[in-house]
């Protein structure tokens, strides 16, 4: 029986040994039963309910690709946790294994049909989500101790300990004196007037090693006001441990892990007089400067949103180039206090300007356009050749997934049944839904992209146009989003030759530049890499 192993391990779990334990029983099992093992296919470090797309979980993405070629018996795992902790993901893995002619089998519950499978899968979520609230409920025991629940703030040493009875007794934590005495002189100089981008300059330039074992950044002292964090908002210097700030929640689209605040309400505060590093005098001086820098003028609160805010990057060291004062912009990272060498500034108006003017004059060309037609045509029957040989299974989960919606909507009426769980599982259900139309769609529908001869003109016309619209405020705001849209990245490196102006490179998506200036809006996912240009400098 040819046999396609898989094997998983999540940080929050294991250790990487398990990936090794894991596959030295699948292959034991396979040599007794005299299976042919085809592949192993393992995901090291990734939660089960991540998603199962590329990005997500590669290692079951490319199992699922290779199940494809429809010359795999089955797909083994240890058990059914390994390849998801998610309902909707562990049903969708069941059925492409089955569409693809295979079988899922586990060491713990041997051949998984569509009953256990279903059973297997609401257990293995559940258990997550139960654990989740169970490592909380344990944090929350930790810090009635006196001990961190994770993690170790600049300024302390892990003293961690063994029990009389030989367990270890974790989370906690005794002052490291010599970065006790940075830690005073980053509160004193803040509470002196001296701001966190200054002190991050002073302690790199004495090569005062940071928090990560890098440089000092100024976000590192100063932090974030909305999350709480950094060192001059973290309570513990004044001998009190915080808890239950933040709230972790996944994303049911991306799968991605958000960090919510919490209310001030759902704090948990306990008291480590051991641990104070300054005085109650200091910390209120320097809250007190916080909330005074913390107001805003009026001509702040009036200035308008840029239109190139975040898009444009520093081509020395890769970071967010930023407005530095109402007139210049420049390095990020050189600002915070890192040793970036790029010290180019470049006037607000100027850099847009050149932007726009790359954008006017360079990234239409004939080339480039012929190009891209060329290369969107040929990845799009690409994909949908890939797509057109899977329709009778999308259109068979398109109605499993009508049914679920329906079902669950049926659900949301019973007052026994876990509304937010339900809802969830909506969401999830309606996302997939709408995935799987729009493939069904695209299929039925190929599109080509057609373009006029006077394209160039057309384009130039409508650039015109965007210019006087930007003349005023309300223009502008409308016109921003469209601007924004035809722009992947802008990178600004030092000057080629001295007292010459910095070197701008505009990274332009082509398709959103063609449909621009056709009227016609023609992005795909198809264009994924494909619709990137550069433009041509000096502008």
């Amino acid at each position: 029986m040819r046999t396609l192993l898989y094997a998983r391990f999540s940080s929050h779990l294991q250790n990487s040994k398990s990936i090794a334990d894991q596959v030295a029983l699948l292959t034991a099992r396979c040599e007794r039963e005299g299976w042919q093992i085809v592949d192993i296919y393992t995901d090291h470090a990734i939660s089960g309910a991540a998603g199962i797309d590329e990005g997500q979980r590669p290692g079951l993405a490319a199992l699922l690709d290779r199940l494809s070629r429809r010359d795999i018996d089955q797909v083994f795992a240890e058990s059914t946790d390994r390849l998801a902790r998610h309902e909707g993901d562990a049903f969708t893995i069941r059925e492409r294994i089955a569409f693809f002619g295979a079988r899922l089998y586990t060491a713990n519950d041997g051949e998984v049909d569509d009953i256990k499978g279903t059973i297997k899968g609401l257990f293995d979520s559940r258990f997550r989500k139960e654990l989740g609230a169970k490592v909380k409920r344990g944090q929350h025991g930790t810090v009635s101790d006196g001990r961190a629940p994770a993690g170790k703030a600049y300024g302390y040493a892990i003293a961690n300990r063994l029990t009389p009875d030989g367990k270890l007794l974790r989370g906690l934590r005794t002052i490291d004196p010599d970065q006790a005495v940075i830690v005073r002189r980053i509160f004193s100089e803040y509470a002196a007037g001296i701001s966190p981008r200054a002190i991050a300059h002073r302690l790199n330039n004495q090569g005062i090693t940071g928090p990560s074992g890098g440089h000092w950044r100024s976000s590192t002292i100063a932090g974030d006001r909305q999350r709480q964090n950094g060192m001059l908002q973290n309570e513990l210097y004044r001998g009190v441990l915080v808890f239950n700030r933040t709230s972790k929640l996944r994303d049911p689209v991306t799968r991605k892990t958000l960090i919510k605040p919490n209310p001030e309400s759902l704090w948990q505060r306990h008291d480590v007089p051991e641990l104070r590093i300054i005085s109650d005098d200091l910390w209120a001086a320097v809250q007190a400067k916080r909330q005074r820098y913390a107001t805003h003028t009026p001509q702040d609160a009036r200035r308008p949103k840029r239109p190139l805010s975040g898009l444009t990057v520093c081509g020395t060291c890769g970071g967010a180039w930023i407005v530095l004062n109402r007139n210049y912009t420049g390095c990020g990272s050189r600002k915070d206090g890192s040793t970036c060498d790029n010290s180019a500034r470049v006037r607000i108006d100027r850099l847009e300007a050149r932007v726009l003017g790359g954008l006017e004059e360079q990234l239409l060309q004939p080339e480039l356009v012929s190009a891209f037609v060329a290369e969107f045509h040929r990845e799009r029957a690409t994909l949908l050749k890939a797509a057109t040989r899977q329709r009778s299974g999308m259109e068979s989960e398109l109605k499993k997934v009508e049914t679920q919606i329906a079902r669950l909507v049926e659900a949301i009426m019973d007052p026994e049944l876990d509304l937010a769980e339900v809802r969830d599982r909506l969401t999830a259900a309606k996302a997939r839904q709408l995935e799987l139309r729009q493939t069904l769609s695209a299929i039925e529908d190929p599109r080509v992209v057609t373009l006029h001869p006077n394209l160039a003109e057309d384009y130039r016309k409508r650039w015109a146009n965007l210019r006087s619209a930007m003349a005023t405020q309300e223009g502008l705001t409308e016109i921003v989003p469209h601007l924004r849209a035809m722009i992947d990245r802008i990178t600004i490196s030092p000057p080629a030759e001295p007292k010459g102006e910095a070197q701008i490179e505009i990274v332009g998506k082509l398709a959103e530049i063609l449909g621009f200036a056709t009227g016609k809006p023609i992005q795909d996912e198809c264009t994924i890499a494909v619709e990137r240009v550069r433009g041509i400098e000096p502008l």
